[in-house]
């Protein structure tokens, strides 16, 4: 990290009541790093401001919070499981003394200096020595299995150079601690600051093109993922070999770009004169492919091959990822033999990679080996006659498309033979054979939505729907589904008997940016419209519940939650209409959000204000009796699928696809889709029907409740 000075005017103030600011430690692209005091528990720690999103419009600012949030847990739960990734201490925003609007991160505080200062040529004169690919390998194990064990996560990096490697102590050998850095923060960069540095004209760099992978450059080659650290960690011990000289060489973006996809000459160690054996420079070669389908999946698939190919016979096993090439070994859970899982099998274990024969010895340049990349999970749009199959999968965080139409015309009666004259005492009554029924009934309380393809998705390019586009086309299988929200009643009826978990008392949400005393203002006003143990109140939709709670209801009741495509579905209607009652504004005649009395409601209870949705009173300050809005029902007869509470959907939240077959971005976190809006939704948009959020599905608030589908009998 370069030089800086303390161009915000931080320096001698007092972050979040307890971060005192004491210098700046240096400034990258991402940010600007000081060296801060944690006053309490009175030991250094690192504050990081996220100057690249300084200029972000305010209408993007809390998605950007929520992306920084989920990086700040990512964080948190992989450096809980390995010395070799930063901890993440705490995370909000800041307004400096000029009134610059910062995102920052306060990270552990460490002692040493980055990898890219050991390495590197000054003047010409190295700084680091030339080294074997065994030093180089023993010097960047813990990284490596770092990395490996994020990958096992579903996690990638997609800025690994040594700049994002940091060296604990003075001396750069075997067995030193080296910490990864900003890890997730090029994803977030490059998923979320884009969108708001277009109001700005600003522009900024995702990765370094220094260690580019060829995907970074050009999306025709893959998209990235893994593959791209392995891509980018390749790159960092060919420059460690040569003793600091990188392995992409250029000056300008294009150069670089060139140069990682110039299949004529790959940055492998012979290419530039290092001295290695056939099966190391065939790892190269593979972790080195132009194509993502001719690379390592995943930095567990990397290592271990370079380790077998340095022939260290004693290696311990690294971790995988969850979904891999072709058949990956993963233990059984229960202590038994290994048994092995189809390719694009999401797995319940993290599995064990053993140590891989090494790549046949080749003589260079020879093509990589062709490698089929990791399966990507398709969005859920439609669940079949398996649906317990599916269930436990979603247990797992996976999703499954299953590809096949129900229905069918019904089988007609067989033609009568002709009839016989005869001579009868009577005539016999005619018979009638009545055809078999189709299966369209559905569960007492539901009603049949008839499936078909529609495009779900917006072209809006309203920020509060940036997580709804792109638009994009879905098959839907025939479902069932609730005419109403489940109320309070019907869940605590569940509970008495001891079927479900009891509702929270409390609204609860992670704290997220908020300074605590705000986060505690707000959660003791909101509790008061948690609905359980509200005699009144039974009629109105059940919230303040966990999606795991929302999920066990409707097992028990022999149904499912919904994926977000049959909510959008049914919400939409057959028509592709504008909201789910026609095309009309929306008003107090069609739904529950925050008019009038929510303005009036907040102001008394100290909260920010709003702007309402309509300027007029719905009557319901919270939650209403469920059907209490017949103008907003949909064609199919379903009531308050926007508005009232938001409601639980099965699905893990996931970024849409921005390509045509291109996988959607992975998401870190325990975040569950919700759907639908709420009573103290204020923005229009809100009651589109497709509007997304991620929300922890481990947060019971106010604000979502649920209801359940099924498929037809």
């Amino acid at each position: 990290m370069a030089e800086a000075v303390d161009r915000f005017g931080l320096v001698g103030t007092l972050v979040a009541d307890k971060y005192s600011i004491e210098r700046v430690v240096g400034e990258g692209g991402f940010g600007i790093v000081y060296r801060a005091n944690h006053r309490i528990w009175d030991e250094p720690v690192a504050v990081k401001c996220f100057t690249a999103l300084s200029n972000a419009p305010v209408e993007m600012r809390e998605e950007l919070l929520e992306a920084f949030v989920r990086e700040g847990k990512l964080l948190t739960a992989l450096s809980s499981r390995t010395t070799g990734i930063v901890q993440a201490r705490d995370i909000g925003t800041l307004t400096t003394p000029n009134g610059v609007w910062l995102p920052y991160m306060v990270l552990e505080w460490l002692d040493g200096r980055p990898l890219e200062a050991w390495i590197g040529h000054d003047t010409g004169t190295p700084r680091s020595p030339e080294r074997s690919a065994l030093e180089t390998f023993n010097l960047m194990d813990g990284c490596a299995r770092a990395l490996a064990l994020a990958h096992g996560r579903g996690v990638a990096h997609r800025d690994i150079k040594p700049a994002n490697f940091f060296v604990l102590g003075d001396a750069l050998a075997p067995g030193v601690v080296i910490k990864v850095l900003d890890f997730g923060i090029a994803k977030v960069m490059q998923s979320q600051a884009r969108t708001a540095m277009q109001a700005t004209g600003t522009q900024i760099s995702s990765f370094t093109p220094t260690y580019g992978a060829p995907e970074q450059f050009d999306r025709s080659y893959g998209a990235t993922g893994p593959w791209t650290d392995v891509y980018q960690m390749a790159l960092v011990l060919v420059e460690i070999m040569r003793g600091g000289l990188p392995a992409l060489e250029g000056e300008q973006f294009i150069q670089f770009a060139f140069a990682t996809q110039n299949t004529q000459r790959r940055p492998t160690p012979r290419t530039f004169g290092i001295t290695t054996s056939d099966a190391v420079e065939a790892v190269f070669q593979k972790a080195l492919a132009v194509k993502v389908v001719d690379r390592y999946a995943n930095m567990g698939e990397f290592w271990t091959g370079l380790a077998a190919a340095l022939e260290l016979k004693e290696y311990p096993a690294i971790q995988a990822a969850e979904t891999t090439i072709g058949q990956t070994v993963v233990p059984d859970g229960q202590g038994g033999p290994l048994k092995t899982r189809g390719s694009g099998e999401l797995l319940a274990q993290q599995p064990v990679m053993t140590m891989s024969a090494p790549p046949t010895p080749v003589s260079p340049p020879v093509p990589s080996t062709v490698v089929t990349p990791p399966a990507p999970t398709v969005k859920p749009m439609a669940i079949g006659a398996i649906a317990a199959v599916v269930g436990a999968l979603v247990a797992i965080g996976a999703a499954v498309f299953i590809a096949t139409r129900g229905g069918g015309e019904a089988e007609k009666p067989p033609e009568p033979p002709p009839a016989e004259t005869k001579v009868v005492d009577a005539p016999k009554p005619e018979v009638k054979v009545e055809p078999p029924k189709p299966p369209t009934s559905c569960p007492e309380g539901m009603v049949f939505v008839t499936g078909k393809n529609f495009f779900m998705g917006t072209e809006s390019e309203k920020p509060v729907l940036a997580l709804a586009r792109p638009l994009h086309k879905v098959e839907i299988r025939p479902f069932c589904i609730d005419v109403y929200e489940v109320t309070t009643e019907k869940y605590e009826t569940c509970s008495d008997k001891g079927e479900c978990k009891r509702a929270y008392r409390d609204s609860f949400w992670p704290q997220g940016s908020s300074k605590r005393a705000d986060w505690d203002k707000a959660k003791a006003a909101y509790t008061t419209l948690c609905n359980a143990g509200v005699e009144e109140r039974k009629q109105h939709p059940i919230n303040c519940i966990t999606w795991a709670q929302a999920d066990e209801y409707c097992r028990v009741h022999g149904g499912r939650l919904p994926s977000e495509a049959e909510f959008e579905f049914a919400a939409r209607g057959s028509d592709g209409r504008v909201f789910p009652w026609g095309d009309g504004a929306p008003s107090p005649e069609h739904l529950n959000a925050c008019g009038t009395e929510c303005v009036a409601w907040r102001k008394q209870k100290g909260l920010p204000p709003v702007e309402p949705m309509y300027a007029a009173d719905d009557k319901f300050v919270g939650t209403a009796p469920v059907g209490s809005f017949p103008g907003g029902k949909t064609e199919n007869g379903l009531f308050d699928l926007v508005g009232n509470v938001f409601e639980w959907t099965a699905d893990r939240f996931e970024r849409y696809p921005t390509t045509e077959g291109e996988p959607a971005p992975p998401m870190p976190g325990n975040n569950r889709v919700i759907r639908g809006g709420a009573f103290n939704s204020s923005e229009p948009e809100h009651s589109d029907p497709a509007l997304r959020f991620p929300n922890d599905a481990d947060a019971h608030t106010h604000g979502i409740g649920f209801r359940c589908a099924a498929d037809p009998r």
